[in-house]
């Protein structure tokens, strides 16, 4: 396979906020075997001895962040050279998680062969949250040229996601063909705040089923490693921890095999996508569970009898544009249900109390706000989405959901529930 090159558009050393040690940065050009060009901001270590690994981290749906750059260059630090592609931006597709979704891994197999064949290092494909599929499909893209030397070591995840599409509220997810097509070793690095936590067993379960090692370690207290625009002391605190693990761990990923065969990979044509845009019949266990938690001004809040009530629990959080959105029909849904035996219940998702206070102050939400502080009663429930939202019936029964934005003042909306008297 032929490659060209478009060498070094920048070269200059960086002071992140997260070290003093001096790391250059070069901004490469890639062409691949399909003549597409993939731009490639190379991270590479300033020690007198070259390192004997390389990550290619693919971006996720909204792109790289502060943090990623600190990451990389941490990792520079202990002497693991990192290429960070966003191959979406590369090839004028929209960025989000639907593009990365139609990623068929050829780009990325053409970088690991080019970054290999001119550096000579073992190689490690990396990404997290929807990136994380794209970069197995570049693993498994690998595997099926049937390459002698066995130069790619695994995949380091974090926080995956990789469902491929969401269900309606109740039913479980589908997954991405590659997660049950891989048979390389994985690392995942999973936050214990991230909406992914509640299928993460699940995941784990399909990702191994090949006899594959798959390793994991969760990283306490955070939503996300790198979603932040502005990270937070945490997140650099955690991030720093990480640098020298991910060293550890690749070494140890070096010493487990990359089978030579890929496992078959399913029809991709099959794949649904898309999310609720209005109440659908809850098709899972329609009986509510008992919710008994603290709101954010630290009073119990107990509902253990859903009769002769409807009753309205919404699964929320500040950081989910959605959530915010719909809360002003929430509130209108209150002022029109007036006079009715009617209780409208939000419950956050796993956010530190100080946050939603500062949130409560900014914006007026007339029902009670109730804390599930590690995101263990959002789990009970099957939430994989935010906002999802469930519809009881006077029976005490769950009747609907919907696990996207609506307009709950909505005629059409306030007719259902009526009905449900």
């Amino acid at each position: 396979m032929a490659f060209s090159r478009s060498i070094v558009l920048t070269l200059f050393s960086l002071i992140s906020f997260f070290s003093n040690t001096c790391y250059s940065q070069t901004e490469i050009t890639v062409s691949t075997s399909s003549d597409i060009e993939i731009n490639v901001s190379r991270f590479t270590a300033t020690h007198k001895t070259p390192g004997k690994y390389l990550i290619i981290w693919v971006a996720p749906e909204y792109g790289f962040r502060i943090s990623h750059r600190s990451m990389a260059q941490l990792l520079t630090e202990q002497n693991i050279e990192v290429w960070q592609s966003n191959i979406v931006e590369s090839l004028f597709m929209p960025q989000g998680s639907a593009s990365l979704k139609q990623l068929d891994g050829n780009n990325i197999a053409d970088l690991i062969e080019y970054a290999h064949k001119t550096t000579g290092k073992k190689i490690i494909v990396a990404g997290d949250s929807y990136a994380s599929v794209s970069a197995l499909m570049g693993a498994h893209q690998w595997q099926s040229r049937k390459h002698k030397s066995a130069y790619l070591v695994g995949a380091i995840l974090f926080s995956p996601y990789s469902y491929a599409y969401i269900p309606s509220l109740g039913i479980d997810p589908e997954y991405m063909p590659i997660i049950n097509a891989t048979n390389i070793p994985v690392m995942i690095y999973q936050t214990k705040g991230s909406v992914s936590i509640n299928q993460f067993e699940n995941l784990l379960e399909k990702l191994q089923q090949h006899n594959n090692p798959v390793y994991t370690k969760m990283i306490p207290n955070i939503i996300s490693l790198f979603y932040d625009e502005n990270p937070t002391e945490e997140i650099k605190n955690q991030i720093k921890s990480l640098a020298p693990n991910i060293k550890k761990m690749i070494a140890f990923l070096d010493k487990k095999t990359v089978p030579v065969n890929p496992v078959p990979l399913n029809n991709r044509e099959t794949i649904k996508s898309g999310i609720d845009i209005d109440l659908k019949k809850f098709k899972g266990n329609t009986e509510p569970l008992v919710i008994n938690l603290l709101d954010a001004h630290g009073v119990q809040f107990n509902k253990n009898n859903y009769k002769n009530r409807v009753t309205v629990v919404n699964f929320w959080a500040t950081w989910c544009p959605p959530c915010v959105e719909e809360i002003p029909s929430l509130n209108r849904l209150i002022q029109k249900m007036k006079g009715k035996p009617f209780d409208l219940i939000s419950i956050n998702y796993a956010e530190d109390k100080q946050v939603i206070l500062d949130f409560l102050k900014e914006i007026d939400v007339d029902y009670p706000v109730l804390m599930d502080q590690d995101g263990s009663f959002a789990k009970k429930w099957n939430v994989i989405t935010y906002p999802s939202t469930f519809l009881i019936d006077k029976n005490g029964k769950i009747i609907y959901g919907v696990n996207s934005a609506i307009e709950w003042d909505a005629p059409e909306i306030i007719d259902i529930i009526n009905a449900l008297y």
